[in-house]
Order: structure tokens, then sequence, then C-alpha cells
């Protein structure tokens, strides 16, 4: 078993070398696509809200600091999410023809993601240290939180990835909520304390803790919501363990509906 994980990973990284450097070796702001989304988002909610569209309500950060950290951290969620779908997708032309290890392509993934992560987490610890400082505990939580919203993508997409994959309709589904998502989160202003059905939603996505987290930690007050940050940091680990297994598990049926056409 440990020589074939050693081969999983020593394939994926070869993977993963062959593809991070030509995909943005094409384009000029190579790794600035990362973070323009949310820098755009950003600026334009910094402006609704001294515009007075927006009330966010107190919040310990600077706005614009809130807002780039709780959207930066549901971008990196987003692009997990996405990971084992576009493993597959992308490898369509020789996953159907080649034997090998299935967990190779999407941990090669996975490491693209993980790149991506490090580079908004980077920017993230820059505009700190230009508004407040930093100290390395606030840099631990922060990057903990970082790290949390990769696993539990990276695993609620390895579950949702057999359906995806086979139904193209509940795959542009998952789309259409991850994309406008963003605004089921406190990404843009703070956590509701009421009980109505908004506060309710905002409660069941798992990846509210873990903005909190982050920004208690910027902020370098007590943490809010320690209890639901471990908690979501298990759920990610588990998640994405399960979410391995599932896709050992129901590849060959996935490969099979490939050769037969179908999505």
């Amino acid at each position: 078993m440990l020589r074939s994980s050693m081969a999983v990973v020593a394939l994926a990284w070869r993977l993963f070398a062959l593809t991070i450097s030509a995909k943005y070796r094409k384009s000029f702001l190579g790794y600035f696509w990362m973070v323009a989304p949310a820098l755009a988002i950003t600026a334009g909610v910094t402006l609704a809200n001294r515009a007075g569209i927006i009330n966010p309500g107190a919040t310990a950060l600077p706005y614009p600091v809130f807002v780039l950290l709780g959207t930066l951290i549901w971008f990196v969620f987003v692009e997990a999410v996405d990971v084992a779908h576009q493993a597959f997708e992308g490898a369509r032309s020789y996953l159907t023809r080649v034997c090998f290890s299935r967990e190779a392509i999407i941990l090669a993934r996975a490491l693209e993601c993980a790149i991506s992560a490090l580079v908004r987490l980077l920017l993230v610890l820059f505009v700190l240290l230009l508004f407040r400082g930093i100290d390395f505990n606030a840099v631990a939580w922060i990057a903990l939180s970082f790290a949390g919203a990769v696993t539990l993508g990276l695993g609620i997409g390895a579950l949702l990835m057999p359906f995806t994959m086979l139904f193209a309709d509940f795959h542009q589904t998952i789309k259409l909520w991850l994309s406008y998502g963003l605004f089921l989160t406190p990404a843009m202003y703070q956590p509701a304390t009421s009980d109505g059905v908004f506060a309710l939603l905002l409660k069941l996505n798992p990846v509210w803790p873990l903005m909190s987290t982050a920004r208690d930690a910027a902020a370098g007050v007590a943490l809010s919501h320690a209890h639901a940050f471990g908690t979501a940091l298990i759920l990610g680990a588990m998640t994405t363990i399960a979410g391995f297994i599932v896709i050992r598990t129901v590849a060959p049926i996935v490969i099979e509906r490939m050769l037969m056409g179908g999505k």
C-alpha cells in the first residue's frame, strides 16, 4: 500500500509540474488572475459601503480587508470544489486509454489549487502588513483557515464528482450555486445573529467559521467561533478521505460512461 501511495504521489507531481508552468506561461499577468476577481469585488463592495448601500455592521478590520479576506477564502473553497470534476474532465482524452491510478490526476489538480490558495494567502498577509501589521499566531490561524477551505472544498467536490460527471445539469447547478453563493456567506458583512431564514442559510454554509476565524486572528481578537472552526476543519479532513474512497470505487463506472460517449 505504501509503494502504491508513493507511486500515486510521484505521478501526481509529474502531472502537476508539466501543467502548472504552461498554465500561466501563456498569460502576461500570470498569477495575478488568481486574485483579480476578489480585488474587483472588494473594490466594488467598498464603494457601495461608502455610498451607504451596504451596511456590514461593526468590523474589527478595515472594511476593504474584511471583504478581501472573506472573498478570497470563498474563492479558494469554490476552486477546490471543482478540482475532482475538472481533473476527470481534463484527463478525458487519455483517461479511457491509459491504465494508472486515477487519484493521481485529482492530486495533481489539488496541488494546483494549493498553489492558488498560497498566492491568495500571501496577498492577504501583504495587505494586513500594510494596514495594521501581523504576528505569527495570526499567520498560523489565517493559513489554517485557507487550508481548511481547500480540504473542505476538495472533499465535497470529490463526493459530488460521480454525479457531476454523469449528469451535466447537476454540474451546472453546482456551478450556479458556487457562483452566487458568495452572497450567502458573511464575506461582506458580519454573520447574522437573528433566527431568520437568511441567518439559517449563513449558519448552514460550512465556510463561514473559516472566514470568521481568519478575521478574528487578523484583527488580533479572541476567536469568536472556535468550536465551529474546529468542526469545519474536521469535516474537511473527513470529507476529503471519504471523497478519495468514493472516487477509487466509482472511477471504473465513470470511465465506462466516458467510453460510451456519455457524460
